[in-house]
């Protein structure tokens, strides 16, 4: 999202989110347990003001269990609420259950002593693109009824799905301001696909990410077939594969290709990008 045009779909699409979450009680921000520092928006941050906030470390399957774990324990000692789920296969949304179940609880208390009926708790859920927002709503509602996919930006507008008599859910597009990320913030953000590479970016960020493995998660690679990964480089893996052109060099598009969608997939094990208090 760049460019004159790419801010003010941004600015409209946060005015939007600001406007409908004024009748919000709890917000959900859906991070990658990845990298949550990195998915984690500034415009976010700034929409969740003087709201009550839960962050949800979604995709947790696809990261390193116990980085996960200290991810939870550093969020926890800054006094804010996180929990870890995979929308995909269910795992984590027994605890998630039970926050929203006691933060039900909580503000039918407060409607109470104001002489108020209960009613339903009103949850926005929010995040940049890709954190699997729709998935993760499919999963609350317990049928397929949003639209999901690998490409950022599936969900167009907000709206809201009622769950059942307890909790209805807004969900919104994905926002996030590309401008304040840095380099290493844009490979994690592609390497996760939250945003689009393609071409020189997309072998670029493949190159980060073999680099990354090789020193942190060697045993990763040795799940496609290389035998020896501190030598590793795209070439060795194209050859490993066959990827390779008409003229016989490899090729390199399709080995970022392949390398992209391993580490996507969780198909080189759990893997995160980041640990608590990374740069």
């Amino acid at each position: 999202m760049t460019g004159v045009n790419g801010v003010n779909v941004h600015h409209q699409r946060v005015a939007a989110i600001a406007s409908s979450l004024r009748v919000v009680d709890l917000i959900c921000e859906l991070v990658d347990a990845r990298c949550p520092q990195t998915s984690s928006s500034p415009a976010v941050a700034g929409l969740i003001l003087h709201k009550q906030h839960l962050l949800v470390l979604n995709k947790a399957d696809l990261a390193d269990p116990g980085i996960t774990r200290d991810w939870l324990v550093y969020f926890k000692g800054q006094g804010r609420e996180a929990v870890a789920v995979d929308a995909k296969n269910g795992s984590g949304f027994r605890d998630l259950w039970r926050i929203l179940s006691d933060r039900t609880l909580e503000m039918h208390h407060s409607l109470q002593l104001k002489g108020r009926l209960p009613r339903g708790l009103r949850v926005a859920v929010l995040g940049i693109p890709n954190t699997g927002k729709s998935t993760y709503l499919n999963r609350l509602i317990g049928r397929q009824t949003m639209r999901t996919g690998d490409r950022p930006g599936l969900t167009r507008g907000p709206q809201w799905v009622h769950l059942n008599e307890s909790v209805s859910v807004l969900d919104t597009p994905g926002i996030m301001s590309i401008a304040r990320v840095g380099a290493e913030g844009k490979f994690r953000l592609g390497a996760i696909g939250s945003v689009e590479i393609r071409g020189p970016k997309a072998e670029e960020t493949c190159e980060r990410l073999l680099a990354f493995l090789k020193e942190n998660y060697p045993a990763s690679l040795k799940k496609i077939s290389i035998t020896d990964p501190a030598s590793c480089s795209l070439e060795e893996i194209a050859s490993a594969k066959g990827f390779l052109m008409i003229s016989g060099l490899p090729d390199l598009q399709r080995t970022s290709d392949f390398l992209l969608d391993q580490f996507r997939n969780g198909k080189l094990g759990g893997i995160s990008l980041e640990k608590p208090c990374s740069e």
